[in-house]
């Protein structure tokens, strides 16, 4: 009875340690508690980073080859750190859309995950999930679709597995930073958020840009509030859209209370557009060139931006504003700007962020609203702002929505590997 009582005892104490787990021959430098852990998020691919390395995965569980260990745990880093999808793939696709000339941009965030660097950390003893942690992304949305992917994953082959799979690889191509206040853009839902202390404080519907026209995908701060503002027609809308109508009808201009200076600065010498030779800019000499001339449309109640915008300075000159056309906001698709955000409450926003984020209250701001004339407000606080791309999206309360893939990453944004 001792002797059999001492079995028991070491074969518990064998458990503890991972010894007694059947995980085959152990390669040079890990430890049996890193085996373990490794094949353990391998058989149920926790973190959704197998992809294209099942077939290495189904031959070490055939053959025991502990060499293969060390693939699998470079591949799957690196899957998790850069996601699934082929990027290289996918930036030859923007590089072909933008040459048919659509406009688009889709930010993607690699992280450094070196095999050498890697190795090193299992060497050194760290636990795989603390190898694992610093890429595992910070996105509220990618901890809800994993949840989902996983009771999902007996519907192999449907596409709403693969549209899941595919949004979880893209919170792994997002900034890896968290934020507990920022504001979320999701493209595809026309939707606006707000989150303050990860809750949700506010949530309206949007328009984007037109396919042809894309919002781009990417990160900035939301720094300062414009009261009544100009709009600066950029050189790229001038050349495509404005230009032409002004060549065939002169009177565009007075009719759209617009104006022609040398630069942005309303205040500037006013230019006689009769005086430019406005057919020379849309020739090819120009096709890449700044424009000499800078067309603006005054503050006004007609003017295309509304009463305010809010600005998030970025390279391509987009930003969330106010609009006067309304009724668009009552349709299910609202792809219809040249790449800015379309607010439909933007007063509700006004004023959370004037009570919250600036030196004045929105009765002050109000007051400054109301002379018409163009005012700049700054942020105390800056707030992020996450342009996304979300074609599966878990709410708040864990519901799963899907949505139409209104720019085409869907079918762009090729995966390594099967699901």
């Amino acid at each position: 009875m001792m002797r059999l009582k001492w079995i028991w005892m070491l074969v518990a104490a064998l458990l503890v340690s991972g010894c007694a787990v059947n995980t085959g021959p152990r390669p040079k430098g890990w430890s049996y508690a890193q085996q373990s852990d490794l094949l353990d998020i391998l058989k149920t691919d926790k973190y959704a980073s197998l992809c294209e390395l099942k077939p290495t995965y189904e031959k070490y569980l055939q053959t025991k080859n502990p060499k293969l260990l060390n693939k699998l745990l470079v591949g799957y880093t690196q899957n998790l750190a850069n996601s699934c999808i082929n990027v290289g793939a996918f930036k030859a696709s923007q590089r072909a859309k933008k040459a048919r000339k659509t406009k688009t941009h889709y930010e993607i965030q690699l992280q450094s995950a070196k095999a050498s660097s890697i190795m090193l950390k299992l060497q050194s003893g760290k636990s795989i999930e603390d190898i694992l942690k610093p890429y595992i992304p910070t996105s509220p949305q990618f901890k809800r679709l994993l949840s989902h992917y996983h009771s999902m994953r007996s519907q192999t082959g449907s596409k709403e597995l693969r549209k899941v799979k595919l949004n979880i690889e893209r919170t792994k191509l997002m900034k890896p930073k968290t934020w507990s206040t920022y504001v979320l853009i999701n493209v595809p839902e026309y939707k606006f958020r707000l989150f303050e202390g990860s809750s949700k404080k506010m949530e309206f519907a949007v328009i984007v840009g037109k396919r042809a026209w894309q919002t781009p995908i990417f990160s900035s701060i939301l720094k300062y509030v414009v009261l009544n503002p100009a709009w600066n027609v950029p050189d790229n809308i001038a050349r495509e859209e404005l230009i032409p109508k002004l060549i065939r009808n002169p009177g565009i201009l007075k009719r759209k209370n617009m104006v022609v200076r040398k630069d942005y600065n309303i205040n500037s010498t006013p230019v006689d557009p009769k005086s430019v030779n406005w057919k020379l800019y849309l020739t090819k000499a120009y096709k890449k060139k700044n424009l000499p001339y800078k067309l603006i449309q005054r503050s006004s109640n007609r003017n295309a931006l509304g009463t305010v915008k809010f600005m998030f300075p970025n390279r391509f000159s987009v930003y969330m504003h106010d609009t006067q056309a309304k009724s668009l906001f009552r349709r299910k698709s609202r792809a219809y700007s040249h790449g800015c955000i379309r607010l439909a409450e933007p007063q509700k926003l006004l004023k959370h962020v004037s009570n919250n984020y600036t030196s004045h209250g929105f009765s002050a701001i109000q007051k400054r609203s109301s002379t018409k004339k163009t005012n700049y407000v700054n942020l105390k606080q800056h707030i992020p702002v996450r342009i996304a791309y979300f074609t599966a999206y878990v709410d708040e309360g864990g519901t799963l929505h899907f949505y139409n893939d209104v720019y085409g990453f869907d079918a762009s944004q090729k995966m390594k590997g099967s699901l």
